[in-house]
């Protein structure tokens, strides 16, 4: 069975491609320097694998102010 969860990506440490209207939003999304948070709210990556996953129940615990992160869903097998 899968689970979703999400990788919180830090709006004001990333930076964004240009993004016209006939630009496809996996093209513009891969040209820009995403940065996730780490586990457990302790620092910043620009590496998705090193991105801390993060249950929905969980994000109430994560500070931060209005409009400064996003969430990115994501899905993980448990058994």
């Amino acid at each position: 069975m899968k689970i979703r969860v999400y990788r919180i990506i830090c709006l004001k440490r990333s930076s964004f491609a240009k993004k016209d209207d006939d630009t496809f939003i996996t093209d513009w999304y891969n040209g820009s320097k995403i940065v996730w948070w780490k586990k457990d709210c302790a620092g910043y990556t620009d590496q998705c694998h090193e991105a801390g996953l993060y249950y929905a129940k969980d994000l109430h615990h994560c500070a931060g102010s209005f409009g400064d992160w996003l969430l990115e869903p994501t899905w993980i097998q448990v058994e």
